[in-house]
């Protein structure tokens, strides 16, 4: 009976040494995000700011930045929003008096992990939007306009997701004429959905 103790134990110690030389052998090519410990600047300093990758610019933490920084108004057109720290910032950015208006998709916005449902509960002006031909059609766009001076896009959805697995991109917008042209199509868009 001691020598199958000893045995199982023995053995149980070789499968616990191969499982952790493989673990660390594997554990070298597994793929890391890098992430930059130096904060994050606000956009809208220069003309165009990015692109920026989802895989280690820290996208979600530009856009609160910019949001942080928005004195009056912000307009988004989103398909999908779960992302919690943003959600969190916009709500914060709404009890202190700018002027939020968001375009969501509608499919999206009814699915269990959107945010939109609780923006909507905290008092943010939220239509939604099946796109502009029916049905089949979604509000696809990704954009916001703060105050009036600066434009975030890409394909980067204000999501966990975008954020921590996929490959997404962003960038930051100062141009006059290009702030003009998302603040126009927010309008339109806006003026369309319900």
């Amino acid at each position: 009976m001691r020598r199958r103790a000893v045995t199982s134990a023995g053995l149980l110690l070789l499968v616990l040494a191969a499982a952790s030389y493989l673990y660390r052998d594997r554990a070298r090519w597994l793929p890391t995000v890098k992430r930059s410990p130096a904060p994050v600047a606000v956009p809208g300093a220069a003309p165009i700011e990015g692109p920026y990758f989802s895989d280690g610019d820290r996208i979600s933490e530009r856009i609160i930045a910019a949001i942080n920084h928005t004195q009056s108004s912000l307009d988004l057109a989103i398909f999908d929003l779960t992302q919690p720290d943003i959600t969190a910032t916009l709500a914060a950015a709404h009890q202190r008096g700018v002027k939020i208006r968001i375009v969501a998709d509608e499919r999206q916005a009814h699915e269990p992990h959107s945010e939109i449902p609780y923006l909507t509960s905290q008092g943010l002006a939220v239509r939604l939007s099946r796109g502009y031909r029916g049905n089949r059609s979604l509000m696809h766009n990704k954009f916001a306009v703060f105050d009036g001076r600066l434009a975030e896009t890409g394909s980067f959805n204000w999501t966990t997701s975008a954020e921590s697995y996929n490959f997404e991109n962003a960038v930051f917008l100062a141009d006059p004429a290009s702030v003009a042209r998302f603040q126009e199509a927010f309008e339109r868009i806006w003026a369309r959905a319900q």
